[in-house]
């Protein structure tokens, strides 16, 4: 098994519906592991571009009943990986 650390920052909390038992939130999630396979020697860390996340693993997170959730998209996904040199992997997402 991966362990796995997590910490979810909630932004914003808006668009609240009594009647539909709605809201909209703004969160970041912020997940931390580390995977043998991406030691690497030299710098003790790098960001990889958002769109390598797709070649790694990684962890397959949801909110349980939520209705709705989506990636910002500003030019690219607003999504964070850094790789350190003992293989941990730090991934981010908003």
């Amino acid at each position: 098994p991966v362990q796995i650390a997590m910490s979810l920052d909630i932004a914003s909390i808006s668009s609240i519906s009594e009647s539909d038992m709605d809201y909209t939130a703004t969160i970041s999630l912020r997940q931390r592991w580390t995977d043998p396979r991406l030691v690497f020697h030299g710098n003790k860390s790098f960001t990889l571009d958002a769109r390598l996340v797709e070649l790694l693993w990684v962890p397959d997170t949801y909110i349980v009943e939520s209705k709705r959730s989506f990636l910002h998209d500003v030019t690219v996904g607003n999504r964070l990986v850094r790789l350190f040199s003992n293989g941990t992997v730090l991934y981010a997402l908003r």
